[in-house]
C-alpha cells in the first residue's frame, strides 16, 4: 500500500516542479540575462555587469513614460480605493435584491480581456462622449480595471471584522459617526491601504486599456510593448527585473497589511 501510494506521489511531485518551472523559468532568465555583459540577452554569459541598469536612467522616452505612469497611477489610486472601499461597505454590510449580480458587474473587469475593455472604452470616449485621449481619459479606464481589486481587498477586511466591535462602542454612548471614525475605521484602514499599494501596482503594469486610452501620451507598459517588438534587448530585460522586483515588494506589504489583526 505504500509503494503504491509512493508511486503515485512520485509523478505528482513531477508535474507541480514542471509547473512551477514552465511559470518561473521565464522570469529567472529574464532577470539572469539583465546582468549578462553580452548585449545579445542570451547564452552563453559572457560576464556580469550593471551597465543597462544604468543605461535605463539615460533613457529619455522612458522616463517620459515612466512619469506618465506614474500621474496615471497616482490619480487612479484614491478613486478607485474610495469607489471600491465603498462598493466593499456595500456588499460586507447590506443586504439586497440582486446582490450577487451587483458584486458580479463590480468584479467584471478582472475576467474581460484588457482589449475588449480598452476597445470599449475607447468607443464611450470618443464617439460617444466626443472626448480628446489624454492621460485623464487613461485615469478613468484605469479606475474602472482596478477598482474591482480595491473591493475584494477591502472586503476581505470587512468579512473577517468582528461586528461586536462596534455594538460594544454604540453601548458605550457612541454615535454612529464616531463609531465609524474610532472603531471601524482604524480597525478597516489595513485593508484600505492594501487595496491602495494593489491598485498603484495594477494600474502601473495595465497595457490594454491604456493603449485605447492614453492617445500620444505613453506609459510604461507601452515602452516596452514598443522596444520588444524589434526584440528584447537588455536594457528590457533590466527594466522588466525593476518591475518584478517593486511588484513583489508592493504585494508583499499589501498581503501583510491584510493579515494584520
Amino acid at each position: 500500500m505504500a509503494a503504491a501510494r509512493s508511486r503515485i506521489a512520485a509523478p505528482l511531485w513531477i508535474h507541480g516542479a514542471a509547473v512551477y518551472v514552465f511559470l518561473y523559468l521565464p522570469i529567472v532568465l529574464l532577470i539572469f540575462f539583465s546582468f549578462n555583459k553580452s548585449p545579445l540577452g542570451s547564452f552563453p554569459v559572457t560576464g556580469l555587469t550593471l551597465d543597462w541598469y544604468h543605461e535605463l536612467f539615460g533613457e529619455y522616452f522612458l522616463i517620459q513614460a515612466f512619469r506618465n505612469s506614474l500621474v496615471v497611477a497616482a490619480l487612479t489610486v484614491p478613486v478607485a480605493t474610495t469607489i471600491g472601499t465603498l462598493c466593499a461597505f456595500g456588499l460586507a454590510r447590506s443586504e439586497f435584491p440582486l446582490k450577487g449580480i451587483f458584486s458580479g458587474f463590480i468584479l467584471m473587469p478582472m475576467v474581460v480581456p484588457g482589449i475588449l475593455l480598452g476597445a470599449a472604452l475607447l468607443i464611450v470616449f470618443v464617439p460617444v462622449l466626443g472626448l480628446k485621449l489624454s492621460i485623464w481619459t487613461a485615469t478613468a479606464g484605469h479606475v474602472v480595471v482596478t477598482t474591482p481589486y480595491a473591493v475584494l481587498a477591502v472586503a476581505t477586511r470587512l468579512y473577517g471584522y468582528d461586528r461586536r466591535l462596534d455594538a460594544a462602542a454604540a453601548d458605550l454612548g457612541a454615535r454612529p459617526l464616531r463609531v465609524f471614525l474610532h472603531v471601524t475605521l482604524p480597525l478597516v484602514m489595513p485593508g484600505i491601504i492594501a487595496a491602495a499599494l494593489i491598485v498603484f501596482t495594477v494600474s502601473l503594469d495595465t497595457f490594454g486599456v491604456t493603449f485605447f486610452t492614453v492617445g500620444t501620451q505613453g506609459t510604461l507598459p507601452m515602452y516596452i510593448w514598443a522596444q520588444v517588438e524589434n526584440g528584447v534587448t537588455p536594457t528590457i530585460n533590466a527594466l522588466g527585473t525593476l518591475l518584478i522586483v517593486f511588484s513583489i515588494v508592493v504585494l508583499g506589504c499589501a498581503n501583510l497589511l491584510l493579515r494584520r489583526r
